[in-house]
């Protein structure tokens, strides 16, 4: 390994994206005679669960902590059934999947990681400098996976909520949950003012990750999620006692801004800094598996390396956005039509940008909402929505 901080390509952080793009140039040939560099600013990882759909057999299922072939949606109205048995929902531990990919590169002689924190970066005769607290990282590259102030800031100017959350993992005393199942969507207990829901995941018939999740502009006081947890498991599940085992919480952006263009020939911008969460839904999981494979392609190809999002599902990201933004309150009846009306396959497809423009109208009209002809309307006015 070269000694004197000079790079091929430098990787800054150490979160969910970063792990999936050093995995992708680990195990690719092309890159073996390549040198990488990964600064972590904390080598500790915060543990959480991250859940992803996909068909059949996958390359993590070896550290899934569980998959499903059933799901449930609830609305005030009703039960509603999903079929996940094409597109099975699987939920993996952040510290499982952080400990395989570190397995993976610790014999790799091509990587190196440090502990520093980076201050910024910059660009002189053509190459790329990280500059740390310590010392001065130089690469042909950075890959670059922090939010900056700025960005945050401008956040404001788009249509944008938070998705932000509290999960509790808890054991009960009883065996109360149905493992084959899990909750994707829970309206029976929630803030009516705002799209507000439970999550639950069933690990086991006494083992489940509760959580509460809002889509909405600001996040809450810690007490807020508390509250509706609580309210939860003493409706649905009063008689069995459970302690709280492990806890998670989190805030995650879902905005119509171009973080794309924060990205440049020297620069790319990952994970939630290049917008690789899922703007309407919030998920990352496997767009950070898809794009680190894309970046290594167009590295191959040289072309570009910051991922451009679909203007196609850019725009219905942004009507839908626009609809909780301003009729937040509305977010359990748009997902009920859509849920009720379109087999589960079809809406994930949807979700993973994947559907024909045949299936795209389907659920757009399946939804049949005012507030979304009205959205559309400022739209092509441009208006903020």
């Amino acid at each position: 390994m070269k000694t004197n901080s000079q790079f091929d390509y430098i990787i800054v952080g150490n979160g969910l994206a970063s792990l999936h793009l050093c995995y992708r140039f680990s195990k690719d040939v092309f890159f073996k005679n390549h040198s990488f560099l990964i600064i972590e600013k904390n080598k500790s990882l915060r543990e959480n669960f991250f859940s992803f759909w996909e068909k059949g057999e996958g390359e993590w299922d070896s550290i899934i902590k569980k998959k499903w072939v059933k799901g449930e949606f609830h609305s005030s109205r009703e039960k509603l059934e999903m079929d996940f048995s094409e597109y099975n929902y699987k939920t993996l531990n952040s510290l499982d999947f952080s400990n395989f990919v570190n397995n993976n590169l610790k014999n790799k002689k091509n990587f190196c990681f440090v502990s520093d924190t980076i201050i910024k970066i910059k660009v002189e005769s053509n190459k790329v400098i990280a500059v740390g607290n310590k010392k001065n990282y130089f690469a042909k590259h950075i890959f670059d996976s922090r939010l900056s102030k700025r960005t945050l800031e401008e956040l404001n100017n788009h249509t944008s909520l938070k998705q932000h959350f509290l999960g509790w993992v808890i054991k009960t005393n009883e065996k109360k949950f149905d493992k084959s199942s899990f909750i994707f969507m829970d309206y029976r207990i929630r803030d009516k003012k705002s799209t507000a829901f439970t999550y639950l995941l069933p690990y086991k018939k006494n083992e489940a990750l509760v959580e509460y999740t809002y889509f909405s502009k600001e996040a809450c006081n810690i007490n807020i999620y508390e509250v509706f947890l609580k309210k939860y498991l003493k409706k649905y599940f009063h008689k069995s006692e459970y302690k709280i085992i492990k806890t998670e919480a989190g805030i995650i952006p879902m905005t119509t801004y171009p973080f794309h263009m924060d990205s440049d020939k020297n620069i790319t911008k990952i994970g939630t800094a290049g917008g690789w969460v899922k703007p309407s839904t919030g998920y990352s999981f496997k767009n950070c598996e898809k794009y680190s494979i894309k970046i290594l392609d167009n590295i191959k190809k040289g072309r570009e390396l910051r991922i451009v999002p679909n203007k196609k599902y850019g725009f219905l990201d942004k009507l839908l956005l626009g609809v909780l933004s301003r009729y937040n309150h509305r977010g359990e009846t748009i997902f009920y039509k859509m849920i009720k009306r379109n087999h589960t396959k079809n809406i994930l497809r949807f979700l993973d940008e994947k559907s024909t423009l045949f299936e795209i109208i389907k659920i757009i009209v399946s939804v049949r909402s005012i507030y979304f002809i009205r959205v559309f309307i400022r739209n092509l006015f441009k208006k903020d929505l």
